[in-house]
C-alpha cells in the first residue's frame, strides 16, 4: 500500500515546482502547489537525498491560490503549469527564483527587477496534436494523452479563431504561427495531413513564412524558425537589452548577435552599431535573417556558436536556448575580447551557470532583469549585463 505524505511547502523552485522536507530530511518536489500551503502527497519517484511527490489533496491552502481560469487546467492540459497562483504572486516567484538561482550556482547576490507583458499580449505560435479524428489539443501533464482545446486563454485571438475548425484530417502534430500585426497565419504539419477547406491564403509547410511588426521593424519568420512568443514579448526583450546598453552608454563598434536568430536584435539595433555579426545555428533562421538584415551592413554566419572560431567584437547579445551558453558557448564569448555582454536567459539556473563562467572570466555582473513573457507557467526570461 502506498503511503501519504503531511508536508509543508517552503518555496517555489526552478522548473515550477514547490519545495517540502520529509520528516527524514529529504527535499520532496511537488507540482501545483503554493509557497507555505500543507499539503497531502504521495511519492512518485524516490531517490536517496530527494522525491517527487504526487498532490493528492491541500490541508492548508494558500490565500495566494486562486481557480485556474482556463476549463482546460481541470481536464488535466499541461500547458499552463501555474494558473493556480495569483497573478501577481506568480512575478514575485519568479523574482525569488533568478535571485536564488544565482545566489546558488553564481554565488552572486543580485537585486532583479521584474517588467511584465501588457495584459492583452497573447502567444502566437503554437504546437498542437490531434487525435484520430481530428481533434486538436494540448498533451496532458506528463503524458501522451490528449487534451481537446478549441479555445487557448493565452494565445491570440487570430490562433483560437484558426483552430475552431479542423486543421489536421486525422492524428498528427502541428505548428499554427499568427502575425498578430500583419494577419498572416502559417500551419506546418509535422505529422498527419492538413484538412481540407482551410482558409485561402494560409501559408503552408517548413519553409513557408509568416510577417511580424516588432517596433517599427517588420521580420520574415519561418515555420521552421524560432520566435518569440508574440510581438509584445520581443519588444520587452529589445526594450530591456536596449536599456542595459543606454546605461553603459554604448553606441558605435561591432556587435555579435550570438544565437542570433532571424535577426531580432541586429536589426532592432542596427543603427546603434556600426557594424552587425550575427551567427546562428539553424538554416531556417539564417535564411530569414538574410532577408530580414538585406539592407544593413550585417554578415550572417550559419555556425555553432560552441565551436564558432571567435571574432574581435565590441559588444556581445547572446540569446541561447534553454540550455544556455554552457562551457564552450560562454568560451567562444569571452574569446571576442567584447567589453560588454549582454545575455538574455531563458532558464534561470542556466543563466546563472552562464554568469558564473562569465564572472570567473573577469566580467563584472551589473543590471538583471526578470521579463514575465509566459504569464500563467514558471517559465521566465532574464537580462543581465556584464562588463570588464
Amino acid at each position: 500500500m502506498t503511503s501519504t505524505h503531511s508536508v509543508r511547502i517552503e518555496k517555489l523552485v526552478a522548473g515550477g515546482d514547490g519545495l517540502a522536507r520529509m520528516d527524514d530530511g529529504r527535499v520532496v518536489f511537488v507540482p501545483g502547489v503554493v509557497e507555505g500551503e500543507l499539503v497531502e502527497i504521495e511519492l512518485s519517484e524516490k531517490k536517496n537525498d530527494f522525491g517527487r511527490g504526487q498532490l493528492l489533496s491541500i490541508t492548508e491552502p494558500s490565500k495566494n491560490r486562486r481557480v485556474p481560469p482556463c476549463e482546460h487546467v481541470a481536464q488535466g492540459c499541461g500547458g499552463c503549469d501555474w494558473q493556480h497562483i495569483e497573478r501577481r504572486i506568480q512575478g514575485q516567484a519568479k523574482l525569488a527564483i533568478v535571485a536564488e538561482a544565482y545566489a546558488r550556482t553564481a554565488r552572486l547576490e543580485v537585486d532583479p527587477q521584474l517588467r511584465r507583458l501588457t495584459e492583452d499580449a497573447r502567444r502566437t505560435t503554437v504546437r498542437m496534436v490531434s487525435d484520430s479524428s481530428g481533434n486538436l489539443g494540448f498533451r496532458a501533464h506528463e503524458s501522451h494523452d490528449i487534451v481537446p482545446v478549441s479555445s487557448c486563454m493565452v494565445s491570440h485571438p487570430l490562433l483560437n479563431d484558426f483552430i475552431s475548425r479542423p486543421v489536421l484530417e486525422g492524428a498528427g502534430e502541428v505548428t499554427i504561427r499568427v502575425g498578430a500585426r500583419t494577419g498572416d497565419i502559417g500551419v506546418w504539419a509535422h505529422e498527419g495531413k492538413l484538412a481540407n477547406g482551410l482558409p485561402a491564403g494560409l501559408k503552408t509547410g517548413e519553409r513557408a513564412t509568416i510577417t511580424e511588426k516588432v517596433g517599427e521593424h517588420l521580420f520574415k519568420v519561418s515555420m521552421g524558425s524560432f520566435f518569440q512568443s508574440s510581438p509584445e514579448a520581443a519588444e520587452l526583450i529589445v526594450d530591456s537589452v536596449a536599456r542595459r546598453l543606454d546605461n553603459l552608454g554604448i553606441e558605435g563598434g561591432m556587435l555579435l548577435d550570438a544565437y542570433g536568430g532571424v535577426g531580432l536584435f541586429s536589426l532592432a539595433f542596427s543603427q546603434r552599431f556600426d557594424e552587425l555579426l550575427l551567427v546562428e545555428s539553424s538554416e531556417s533562421a539564417c535564411r530569414d535573417a538574410v532577408r530580414n538584415l538585406a539592407e544593413c551592413a550585417a554578415v550572417i554566419e550559419q555556425a555553432n556558436v560552441d565551436t564558432w572560431e571567435a571574432a574581435e567584437v565590441d559588444v556581445v547579445i547572446a540569446d541561447p536556448s534553454r540550455h544556455g551558453l554552457g562551457k564552450h558557448g560562454s568560451q567562444a564569448i569571452i574569446e571576442t575580447g567584447a567589453q560588454t555582454i549582454i545575455l538574455v536567459s531563458c532558464d534561470p539556473v542556466a543563466g546563472a551557470r552562464d554568469a558564473k563562467l562569465l564572472t570567473d572570466a573577469g566580467y563584472t555582473i551589473g543590471e538583471v532583469e526578470v521579463l514575465d513573457i509566459f504569464p500563467e507557467t514558471h517559465h521566465v526570461e532574464v537580462v543581465a549585463a556584464f562588463s570588464l
